[in-house]
């Protein structure tokens, strides 16, 4: 679980050029900024500020923020090295002295045209594309080349701008609440659109074509999906300008958030990045899948695992139904024959993306990872079926769960099915385990509980039928049996006094793993993590044949004990007005060489950061001691106490008096030539001087708060600085008694006996001492073995030892127990000591009649002398060969009669 290393660092703290990324000088912009917070919370429009954006670059770390209503674009990492640079180049105590100066702007401002304040920004999956999204429109920016970042003209850069929908999303029409990149998207130019009043909208961009940005490729109403019958009914959203009726639905399906069940990884399951999952005001939850683009670039994993996965259900739904009929169990074999037709769809969806020939896409960046590009099917149409409202279980859990958002962590590709028997267990081996075959889906309260369900039938692909007269017999049961979402724990990340009307929680995710995420509310970030119960949980579900038995029950228990990490990595100073209540910025999260495992976040204009232990970190011990080399604890890995955020003074202190605009703002043109003549009683004085007053009071009760608030930890402060003293004291006695001699040892008499740390050197000396003695003694022995040691062996003399323990070996081998596999073995071991005895005669008598023939030989022929002393050296050898096969035959004469003496 990470740890808080430490808070805001100096180079985004202010003064520094990191500071005013984040920060305005220009007053106006602040004030306006407040202003449209204000205007959301009186409107009562839901929502969360997304205006953080993070692109990761090859060599950056590029970061786009909304200060005011013009986007900021700069490099966390060159700004830390420059920061550094100039520190290292002046010194810090230069910096403080000189006081805060205007320093050279640090990052470049996208000039975009946008006249409503900006709430979101979303950047594509492949970073090429920004959306920017307000209350009721959208825009797509082309994001220019991050070489840009490092040439000396810092001034705006107008990058090409698109409006998305210029006639659908209008201040007319409903509001925005989700703008999602769909993760099949070729190119990443695919981007979803949710309105607050459940219509579903399916772009597909290319920035060639300006009239792709006109309309969208796919709409979706989802109040009229609900209840249609076919993929004959009008599905399509109302047209601008149509009367519209009341409606129950306008009430119960009020979208708050959405996003897909997956990332479009291979190690997802294959329906996951193709389904779009739908969160209500009121608590319910729906999903559409597959919901896909014309084009789409799936992972090379996901079309043959879906289709390894839909062969596999569909044989074993023929068998249950086979078996239903024959029971004639008739509700059951409807149920099945229904689940059976759906297979079929999938199959016959599924055999259509096979029969096409695809096309190869080259990644620009990365030529080497091209993918295929697939066709939608035209065979059952582009708009799925909508599934749910999902029920969620326990009942006790409330029936108005009012939701702000939603969180769906994709379940794991199983693979194991899918590897053949012949593959080996390395394959095996890179399966994971540590993910859940089961998606998650969290859900967010407004007032800051997280409820953790497990969907443990998993959403498939489901479409309408093609005509009508298949559900005519079923119009009581058009929305299919309930699909259950499983509630396993409810966290709080909040305290129930800390709940507040206006604010609105959102999920962040994390970057190390997908159950791990981050909560953020008008009280501060909190850190979740399902890891402590998710390894159990998957045990379970995979559990077959004997171990299935008590399951369920098992699964109920660990809901009931199951207990996530939770722990608040960043607590916001609160303000009693809810105007900067509502001024909270969905935080980024991010891991680099440089930043390390940063978290980055505004608050009231200004840069928030969290510095946390990175997991890699965390295991450096432990892989020290597995690779079996001691380990060394570094300076960096002593345990710290807890880290705290360094003071940063409050904008009051230091942003500049509204007095100075009192006149331009506050004061009527007629009015303005009394602030020039003498001060009369006049009921315009009077109005002059109560707008004055009040534009003061407010600033002076700003300065007393804030005033009090340093006050406040100077003293606090100051009781750390006495407590942490009385620890040291604390600890200086405890060592002074430890140094100090026990009255029980301490020996009156002895009055040359050391005391206090005199005696602990005396013993510190004395342990050296043993230590180099028993050292000094080990190196003599060591020296006197080598030197009484024998020669080392030779090869041939290591090479028979060696035969000689493998004949060992095989004589010695005894494989049964019983008398008559010892009698066999008994008749086997002289058969093989004759034949060896045969063969070693036979080579004797060769070896003689070789050395008689050489000698008559070397007599008769005049012409070929050998010399004697080679002739000497070669029958030396073979003799020497002859003496060395006679010992081993004794040895192993030896041998056996002893074994014969033991089996008898």
């Amino acid at each position: 679980m990470p740890k808080v290393l430490s808070y805001t660092p100096a180079w985004l703290s202010r003064p520094s050029p990191g500071f005013d990324l984040f920060h305005s000088n220009d007053r106006k912009l602040s004030h306006k900024a407040s202003e449209a917070g204000s205007n959301k919370g009186e409107q009562g429009e839901q929502g969360v500020r997304r205006i953080l954006a993070y692109r990761r670059t090859e060599y950056c770390n590029e970061v786009f923020v909304v200060v005011g209503n013009t986007i900021r674009w700069a490099d966390l990492g060159q700004i830390k090295d420059d920061w550094e640079v100039e520190q290292d180049d002046k010194g810090v105590i230069r910096s403080i002295e000189s006081g805060y100066q205007e320093t050279e702007k640090c990052y470049r401002i996208l000039k975009v045209s946008i006249h409503e304040q900006i709430q979101h920004l979303i950047p594509s999956p492949n970073g090429d594309l920004l959306a920017v999204l307000t209350a009721h429109t959208i825009h797509i920016v082309v994001l220019p080349d991050p070489s840009h970042l490092g040439q000396a003209d810092t001034g705006p850069i107008h990058p090409k701008r698109f409006t998305l929908g210029p006639t659908t999303h209008v201040l007319s029409q409903s509001p925005i609440t989700s703008a999602l990149w769909h993760p099949l998207g070729v190119g990443g130019q695919c981007i979803i659109t949710v309105t607050k009043d459940a219509v579903v909208r399916l772009w597909e961009l290319d920035t060639h074509n300006r009239s792709s940005f006109d309309s969208p490729t796919l709409a979706i109403n989802l109040k009229k999906l609900q209840y249609c019958s076919s993929a004959d009914d009008d599905f399509s959203p109302s047209k601008i300008g149509m009367n519209r009726s009341f409606s129950l639905d306008a009430l119960d399906m009020e979208v708050v958030s959405a996003c897909f069940g997956g990332n479009g990884l291979d190690i997802e399951s294959g329906w996951c990045p193709m389904t779009l999952w739908v969160a209500m005001a009121e608590g319910d939850v729906y999903a559409l899948c597959p919901l896909l683009p014309s084009r789409m670039q799936p992972p090379q994993s996901l079309v043959p695992s879906l289709t390894t996965t839909v062969t596999a259900h569909k044989s074993y739904l023929e068998q249950e139904l086979h078996r239903a009929y024959n029971e004639n169990d008739i509700e059951q074999a409807k149920v099945l024959a229904e689940e059976q037709q759906q297979c079929e769809d999938q199959f016959q969806w599924l055999a259509e993306i096979d029969r096409q020939d695809p096309v190869l896409a080259t990644d620009e960046t990365d030529p080497s990872n091209g993918l295929f590009i697939y066709n939608r099917p035209s065979r059952l149409g582009p708009i799925p079926k909508l599934q749910g409202p999902f029920r969620i279980t326990p009942e006790e859990i409330e029936d108005e769960l009012e939701l702000s958002d939603i969180h769906v962590i994709a379940s794991r590709l199983d693979t194991r099915d899918s590897i053949d028997a012949d593959e080996s267990d390395d394959d095996l081996s890179k399966v994971p385990v540590s993910d859940l075959s089961s998606s998650v889906v969290c859900l967010l309260t407004r007032g800051g509980r997280v409820y953790v369900c497990l969907d443990i039938e998993g959403v498939k692909a489901q479409w309408l039928p093609q005509r009508k007269e298949h559900l005519k017999s079923k119009n009581k049961d058009m929305l299919g049996p309930l699909h259950d979402l499983l509630v396993l724990e409810a966290i709080d990340t909040k305290q129930a006094e800390e709940v507040s009307a206006t604010d609105w929680p959102t999920f962040t995710a994390d970057v190390h793993s997908n159950y791990s995420f981050f909560v953020a509310h008008n009280r501060g970030i909190v850190f979740l993590s399902l890891k402590p119960w998710i390894g159990k949980l998957e045990d379970e579900l995979r559990s077959n044949g004997s171990e299935a038995a008590g399951t369920e029950l098992r699964i109920d228990i660990l809901a009931e004990i199951a207990e996530s990490f939770r722990e608040q990595v960043l607590k916001y100073n609160h303000r009693a007005d809810a105007a900067h209540a509502l001024n909270i910025t969905a935080p980024v999260v991010l891991q680099d060489s440089v930043l390390g495992y940063f978290l980055l976040t505004t608050h009231d204009d200004q840069p928030q950061a969290v510095i946390l232990d990175s997991p890699f970190d965390q295991n450096t011990q432990d892989r020290d001691y597995r690779t079996g080399y001691e380990y060394e604890p570094d300076l960096k890995m002593i345990t710290q106490g807890l880290a705290k955020s360094a003071y940063q003074p409050p904008q009051t202190l230091w942003a500049e008096s509204a007095l100075a605009r009192f006149r331009d703002t506050h004061v009527q043109s007629r009015h303005k030539k009394l602030l020039k003549e003498e001060i009369r009683l006049s009921p315009a004085t009077l109005d002059v001087m109560t707008e004055a007053h009040r534009v003061l009071s407010e600033e002076t009760h700003q300065l007393g708060i804030a005033a009090s608030d340093l006050f406040r930890r100077c003293e606090r402060l100051q009781e750390e600085f006495r407590d942490q003293i009385r620890r040291a004291n604390e600890i200086a006695s405890r060592v002074e008694r430890l140094n100090d001699e026990d009255a029980d040892d301490y020996d009156e008499s002895n009055s040359n006996s050391a005391r206090g740390s005199a005696r602990l050197d005396e013993r510190l000396l004395n342990a050296r001492k043993r230590h180099d003695n028993i050292s000094a003694r080990h190196e003599a022995l060591r020296r006197k073995l080598m030197r009484a040691g024998n020669r080392e062996l030779s090869n041939k003399e290591q090479s028979w030892i060696t035969e000689t323990h493998k004949m060992a070996t095989s004589i010695l081998t005894i494989q049964d127990d019983d008398a008559i596999a010892l009698e066999e073995q008994k008749h086997d071991l002289v058969e093989r000591y004759n034949e060896a005895r045969a063969l070693a005669n036979d080579l004797v008598n060769q070896a003689r009649d070789a050395s008689k023939s050489s000698e008559s030989k070397g007599k008769s022929i005049s012409t070929f002398k050998v010399p004697p002393d080679i002739r000497k050296e070669k029958v030396g050898k073979v003799m020497a060969l002859l003496e060395r096969e006679t010992a081993l035959v004794g040895a192993v004469q030896e041998r056996l009669e002893r074994i014969s003496l033991s089996g008898d």
